[in-house]
């Protein structure tokens, strides 16, 4: 039997809007905490297997940065799923490599010939 009195049609009708902003309020909250989590495990070093209760990898070696963003700083080793500030570009650009061969070449020259160079 539905009901179809005015007062309870609009009362419904108001459950479900106040049901819709109820979901989207818990939705926004969510991702804020995800975000948090993601901030604090990388502020204190902490891995996905050591959050599901593994041992820390530690004993692994770090991948070396294959990669450099000129402008921030970050580094990428290749793998994965290329940040944003590569993904689309010319990834030789990036080498990091290439950038530290240059820049120690530019310190050499400094050291040999002062600011002439």
């Amino acid at each position: 039997m539905a009901y179809t009195t005015p007062e309870i049609t609009a009362l419904l009708a108001k459950q479900d809007m106040l049901n819709k902003q109820l979901a989207e309020a818990k939705e926004r909250e969510t991702r804020q905490v995800l975000i948090e989590i993601v901030q604090k495990m990388r502020e204190y070093g902490i891995g996905l297997e050591e959050l599901l209760g593994g041992k820390p990898k530690a004993e692994e070696p770090a991948k070396e940065a294959k990669y450099r963003d000129p402008v921030g700083g970050a580094t990428w080793s290749g793998r994965g799923r290329a940040p944003q500030w590569i993904a689309g570009k010319n990834r030789d650009d990036f080498l990091a490599e290439k950038r530290a061969s240059v820049t120690s070449k530019a310190a050499v020259q400094a050291a040999l010939f002062g600011d002439e160079g």
